[in-house]
């Protein structure tokens, strides 16, 4: 079965091989040869490498292949490391015998590789550039030199001593490839967060620590292991309880490792061996320390007998924890030896009474007095960390917020996802880091287990057990229980599960062949599933094909598939104004289409609008342009009326609407009729004629319902709130009638289109506390839908709110806030309003009125532009012709502004009068008030 590996290649290579077979007789410089390919096959096979060739004078062998292993990097360049120093003993011998010497040069590099089993053969054949890029290293490398390359580099982090020798141009290599010259690998190097970074969360955890170090302190002996995943912080918890404790404490500890290159009590020697050091004893004549000394202590193997050295080990701690508390502690127990594992429970038990704390971590581990499973940190403890780690102006609060997210509180994984962000990598990628230890997780599954696996990783994040089982072929409910043993998955429902964390899915499915995933994401999208689903399989199947070089017909059957439910998916998602995910699917749609493909245009006009929406205003409007191009009548019809958003002449939206309004009508697109609808009563509204407009913002209300479309569903209901708040209906019942509305139609977009003339209606009536409340209900809305237009709408409508309570200060803000974003937007009608709402607020405030006049504005605007020039001008005679028109709309509050207008230039009584009758009538009461003021001040 072929799967996609993270590997480590070595390619090692004999310099001179030419000069020496030019000296010496064949068959020893054969003889030779061998002895330098025994050496080279022992030093690899110790550090769990399989040699994968011999070719001519050169090895290759690969770390990672039959099982990847987290450390295969360092494994790999250990090997290197050991190639040399025993062909330096071989030499030794060489040249006593012989009078000759062999030198090699050697390449390590990391990669992603594509590995089989050979049918009819024992050995492994891996592919991918990875291998070529190790032997160009290799070539490069100086007579007893390890070069390596810059993956391999980043996977031993602190473990390796390395310089940069720089960027090397390799042959077949487009790009130059930095390479590392290595002279040693550091022992025992853990991967673990630097100390310097302060310690986060984990309160529980120090509680339990500090309970049974009090046990320990009282004479009673405890054996802690501590559990969890990798990269959780284990080791970080141990390091910063241990910082608490008393510098008398007797501490050591050490690290089993998962191949076999030392004894088996390694781990538990280096711990004694520092706890003896610390003690003075390291010449101890007594017999237990003696037995130690001459066996456990020397190399890491049991003396006489693996029951001596440990009733030896029991009776050393026990003498020394009478004079001084002791904590032995062994890392990564998960790659114990069983000697080791026996051991550790008979200690545990021999310390009973004594003041030793023994502490095993690693995964997966259970046995002992207490387990203690660190939890991934909360999203709080998470950000907390990643600011420790990387200043947030660095990215930005978004970008670090998805990096967190994707980390899922594991502090390795944030650690390499931020370091990833440091230098310039996309977030979405995955960290070599932690890919190699995810991997190793999964490839030591059996094949039964890692097919299911696989099948759950293409059928997503979550997956039913029944979904797995029909593409592995196998029976889910003997695999699953496995697979949650191992940590790797969790149940969700009765038959649903997930993958543990969203990283450890990705790496599996990154294992997975293209070929099977394309034949699996097919087999998928036959399924009766939504088409945004289907359409991601089908995208899948198609992408994997072509990323194969696959060019045949059902390849290019797949791409049309894909294309079209993608575009049925984009389709829905904008009538439910999803704009983002509108957006992703459409965008997906025309990235396999092209203009000749009968459904490009359905997805670029997807695509135009939410651009659009989104303020992209010159984007939208290109992709609109070239859809008017096509040919098809109700597409053009389309783009022509999104194009007149963006249409700085005045009625323009209108005279579009009459014109297209036909082809929808013959086409019985109820979509285009709705918005036709909705432009044509905004016109009413701009003439004042709130009867009309209702009449068909109620028939668009049809056409939108019959369409699904909950945008234009928003906006026929929000134009309705607009006529409720400046038409005659009375302002108690336009607010129980927008509050009946927004009950009856329960959607985000509503409650966003609804909310801000509902505030206005409020604040007109005194009633603050309650406008204030929609508006901050409106603009939660307007951020989570991402309208461009509603980013707009929040400060002018806020600021009429503050305009009605008092808040010059703060209306005049806003609205000035409003106009620098409409200037961005280029919207001339919003720029009007802005204008003058500004202008009387400053001209309340006893400012100069910042304004200029505009021709040709229907009744209510014109009305309203009169009425501030003879404010600010104080003009009897405007005023009057502002009321003249203002009488012409069926607006109470446009009418009773114009009579205050004229009332406060000319002092006319009757003029004031009639703006409070009017105001009386509507239920303004904010209104009803200035005028009394002004009756007052006549008086």
């Amino acid at each position: 079965m072929e799967q996609r590996k993270l590997v480590t290649v070595l390619f090692c290579d004999l310099v001179g091989s030419t000069e020496l077979s030019g000296v010496l007789e064949p068959e020893l410089l054969r003889s030779i040869v061998l002895r330098y390919f025994d050496t080279a096959r022992e030093r690899i096979e110790a550090h769990g490498g399989t040699v994968e060739k011999f070719i001519g004078d050169a090895v290759m062998a690969v770390f990672g292949v039959p099982v990847v292993h987290e450390d295969d990097a360092r494994r790999g360049t250990a090997a290197a490391l050991d190639i040399i120093t025993g062909l330096a003993e071989l030499n030794a011998d060489l040249e006593e015998s012989f009078g000759c010497r062999l030198a090699v040069r050697i390449g390590v590099n990391t990669g992603e590789v594509v590995a089989t089993s050979a049918v009819g053969a024992n050995e492994n054949l891996v592919a991918g550039e990875v291998v070529n890029v190790a032997a160009r290293l290799e070539q490069n490398a100086g007579p007893g030199q390890v070069l390596i390359g810059p993956v391999t580099r980043a996977l031993l982090g602190s473990a390796a001593d390395v310089e940069e020798v720089g960027a090397l141009a390799l042959k077949g290599k487009r790009d130059p490839v930095t390479a590392y010259r290595v002279h040693a690998i550091r022992a025992d190097s853990a991967r673990t967060l630097p100390s310097d970074v302060p310690f986060v969360g984990r309160a529980r955890e120090l509680a339990l620590l500090a309970d049974r170090w009090a046990e320990v302190l009282a004479g009673r002996g405890q054996w802690i292991t501590i559990s969890g995943e990798a990269g959780i912080g284990k080791t970080r918890l141990i390091q910063e309880w241990l910082s608490g404790l008393p510098s008398e404490v007797l501490v050591g500890a050490g690290r089993c490792h998962p191949y076999r290159d030392r004894a088996s009590l390694t781990p538990l020697a280096q711990a004694l061996r520092r706890i003896v050091d610390a003690a003075g004893r390291g010449e101890d004549p007594r017999p237990a320390h003696r037995v130690l000394q001459s066996g456990l202590l020397l190399d890491g193997a049991p003396g006489h007998s693996a029951d001596s050295t440990y009733t030896a080990v029991a009776a050393v701690l026990a003498d020394l924890a009478a004079e001084r508390p002791v904590v032995l502690i062994i890392d990564d127990l998960q790659w114990a030896e069983r000697m080791l594992l026996d051991g550790v429970a008979r200690l545990a038990a021999a310390v009973r009474t004594s003041r030793v704390m023994l502490i095993c971590a690693g995964r997966g581990l259970t046995d002992a007095d207490v387990t203690l499973h660190v939890t991934p940190l909360s999203p709080e403890e998470s950000a907390l960390l990643a600011a420790e780690l990387v200043p947030v102006q660095a990215h930005g609060a978004s970008l670090l917020e998805k990096v967190i997210d994707r980390a899922e509180g594991n502090p390795l994984y944030l650690e390499q996802l931020v370091a990833m962000l440091d230098d310039g990598a996309d977030p979405d990628t995955l960290p070599v880091t932690v890919t190699a230890v995810l991997a190793a997780r999964i490839d030591a599954l059996e094949a039964p287990d890692r097919v299911l696996l696989d099948a759950a990783a293409v059928v997503g994040r979550q997956f039913g057990a029944g979904e797995a089982s029909t593409l592995a072929e196998s029976d889910a409910s003997v695999t699953v229980p496995e697979l949650m043993r191992r940590g790797l998955v969790e149940p969700v429902l009765e038959q649903d599960y997930r993958f543990h964390s969203g990283l450890l899915r990705d790496v599996t499915y990154n294992g997975i062949s293209k070929r099977r995933r394309a034949d699996w994401h097919e087999q998928l999208a036959g399924q009766d599933r939504a088409a945004a689903v289907t359409g991601h399989h089908l995208e899948q199947a198609y992408l994997h094909r072509h990323g194969l070089g696959m060019r045949d017909a059902h390849t290019g059957e797949l791409r049309g598939q894909a294309a079209k439910a993608l575009t049925s998916a984009a389709r829905t998602a904008l009538a439910r104004a999803d704009l983002s995910w509108a957006e992703n699917l459409g965008s997906r749609a025309l990235a396999h289409s092209t203009k000749d493909d009968p459904w490009w245009t359905a997805a670029a006009q997807i695509v135009a609008e939410t651009w659009l929406a989104t303020g992209r205003t010159d984007d939208g409007a290109a992709l609109l342009r070239d859809i008017t191009e096509i040919g098809d009548e109700v597409a053009t019809a389309h783009a022509r009326l999104q194009l007149a958003t963006v249409d700085s002449r005045p009625g323009s939206r209108a005279e579009i609407a009459r014109q297209v309004l036909p082809v929808f009508e013959a086409a019985s697109d109820r979509l285009g009729g709705a918005r036709c609808l909705i432009r044509l009563a905004q016109e009413q509204q701009i003439l004042g004629a709130h009867a009309a407009a209702e009449q068909m913002l109620t028939e668009a209300l049809q056409h939108a319902a019959a369409a699904q479309a909950a945008p234009e569903h928003a906006m026929a209901l929000g134009a309705i709130g607009i006529s409720l708040w400046h038409g005659p209906v009375a302002a108690p019942e336009a607010v129980r009638r927008c509050r009946a509305l927004l009950a009856e139609h329960d959607h985000d977009v509503v409650a966003l289109t609804l909310s801000y003339p509902l505030a206005n209606l409020l604040a007109l009536q005194g009633l603050d506390d309650g406008a204030r409340g929609r508006l901050a209900a409106a603009d939660r809305f307007a951020a989570e839908l991402g309208y461009a237009e509603a980013a707009i709408f929040g400060p002018l409508f806020s600021a009429g709110v503050e305009a009605l309570a008092g808040r010059l200060p703060s209306a005049e803000r806003l609205l000035r806030e409003t106009l620098r974003l409409c200037r961005q937007v280029g919207d001339p009608g919003l720029i009007a309003t802005a204008s003058r709402d500004l202008a009387r607020v400053l001209l309340r405030q006893g400012k100069p009125a910042e304004f200029s006049p505009i021709e040709g504005l229907a009744a209510p605007e014109a009305a309203d532009q009169l009425g501030i020039l003879a404010l600010a001008g104080d003009d009897a005679d405007l005023a009057r012709q502002a009321v003249e028109l203002a009488v012409t709309t069926e607006s109470p509050i446009t009418q009773a502004t114009a009579y205050l207008d004229l009332a406060t230039v000319s002092g006319d009584q009757a003029a004031a009068e009639r703006a409070a009758e009017l105001f009386r009538a509507k239920g303004h009461v904010v209104g009803m008030r200035a005028a009394a003021r002004f009756r007052e001040a006549v008086r």
